[in-house]
């Protein structure tokens, strides 16, 4: 599933860049399982998975890890 923000967003066709730059294509290589997990987190924050690989990308998402037994 493509969320339709990170298509239109490869398509300016005038309209100001959101980013101040133009994204491009990108390729990479992930699991089923970690694909999925993308996909819920896209959908529970409301953003396309492009968008939270951008934001990670700008220092604008901070990621941590979730409590467990180890890291408490």
């Amino acid at each position: 599933m493509t969320h339709p923000n990170s298509l239109a967003n490869l398509k300016h066709e005038g309209r100001p860049l959101k980013r101040g730059s133009e994204k491009k294509s990108r390729r990479l290589s992930i699991t089923n399982e970690g694909w999925q997990g993308c996909q819920q987190l896209s959908q529970e924050v409301g953003l396309s998975v492009s968008e939270i690989l951008e934001s990670l990308g700008r220092g604008e998402l901070i990621l941590s890890k979730p409590l467990t037994k180890s890291n408490k």
